[in-house]
């Protein structure tokens, strides 16, 4: 059973809205495909800086695994950790004078 509009077969207009759809839905998926690649370079991004702070990482374990002196010197200064025959001396810094005002 054909569509009939006037006596006129309605293909030609049933073809044309589904291009129609097909073309709007292409438009918004074009949008969306450059947001998602945009997205997709950050997240690369993200991961080589990552990456690349976990190398730093592995290679800062694997010195304080090897290395006593570099273990010592972490200890001493991310934890304080002074030897037992060792004395720390503290100067008081002065306060900072307050500026002069200028007069007229």
């Amino acid at each position: 059973m054909a569509l009939h509009f006037g006596g006129r077969l309605a293909w030609p207009l049933l073809v044309a809205g589904v291009l129609a759809l097909c073309v709007l839905g292409l438009t918004r998926g074009l949008g969306n495909l450059s947001q998602v690649r945009e997205e997709l370079q950050q997240v690369r991004a993200t991961n080589q800086r990552l990456d690349k702070e976990n190398r730093a990482m592995y290679r800062q374990v694997e010195r304080l695994r090897s290395d006593p002196q570099a273990l010592e010197r972490a200890v001493r200064r991310d934890m304080g950790v002074l030897r037992p025959d060792e004395v720390v001396y503290q100067q008081e810094q002065p306060l900072p004078k307050p500026a002069a005002k200028e007069q007229p």
